[in-house]
């Protein structure tokens, strides 16, 4: 199992790093929010311990941009009193929370905690292929195939595309696939949201500008139309249609 351990306490990091490696664990090291960027690409680690003070960027703020480019679990560490800090990292994504000072072995169990929910998440997730009408979603090669014609698709817009087909015909709001993409919710994040949407109709609709799959429902959130694969792809009166406009 690989672990990155990002803290601006040197001391700390190596006796952690020295520790853990004793016990088996892959462990990688990163003192700044910029250090911890690279690492964490290069790597990929199945398990973030962030301290969540850092002097170059917000940790949560960090581990949410990181988790589009590589998903990883979370445990957040803080030298904090507050209890508000361990609510708003909870509430943010972080799988579990750790107060400073804590014996090592305190944190080898959340260690173990945080792993076996994170294998039991894994055993219970759906196929990475889903099927809604004509079109088909791998969301584990990052490619979706619409009337035979298969497109690339990046992380993000394949994470996308996965959410809305799981949830097909019923309505995703904004704050749900926040949460699905990018794990710690920022209210910032939904313009990102719609440049998704928009690359996405650009990829699978035969007229982006009068979308017929992904449609937009106003103040709520984003669907997935399921049509029959033998529909044909004409224009649909306006008034049939859902609101499609960014």
């Amino acid at each position: 199992m690989k672990l990155l351990i990002v803290d601006p306490d040197r001391d700390l990091v190596e006796m952690l790093m020295s520790w853990l490696k004793t016990l088996g664990y892959d462990a990688y090291r990163a003192y700044s929010g910029e250090q911890a960027r690279g690492v964490w690409l290069e790597e990929q680690p199945d398990l973030v311990i962030i301290d969540n003070i850092l002097k170059d960027i917000d940790a949560l703020t960090l581990c949410r941009d990181m988790r589009s480019k590589h998903d990883a679990l979370v445990i957040v560490v803080t030298d904090g009193k507050d209890v508000q800090d361990e609510v708003r990292c909870l509430e943010s994504g972080a799988d579990d929370y750790v107060r400073k000072p804590f014996f090592p072995s305190q944190l080898l169990a959340h260690i173990h905690a945080v792993s076996r929910r994170g294998r039991s998440s894994l055993a219970q997730r759906p196929s990475s292929i889903l099927t809604v009408g004509p079109i088909i979603v791998d969301s584990l090669h990052n490619e979706a195939t619409i009337h035979g014609k298969k497109v690339r698709l990046t992380q993000t817009e394949s994470k996308l595309l996965y959410l809305l087909a799981v949830n097909a015909n019923n309505v995703c709001t904004s704050h749900q696939i926040v949460s699905h993409i990018w794990g710690f919710g920022n209210d910032g994040d939904t313009c990102l949201i719609k440049a998704h949407i928009r690359h996405l109709r650009q990829k699978i609709e035969p007229e982006p500008g009068q979308p017929r799959y992904i449609l937009t429902v106003p103040g709520v959130g984003y669907t997935l139309v399921r049509r029959s694969v033998e529909e044909p792809a004409a224009k649909e009166p306006a008034h049939a249609l859902l609101a499609a406009s960014l």
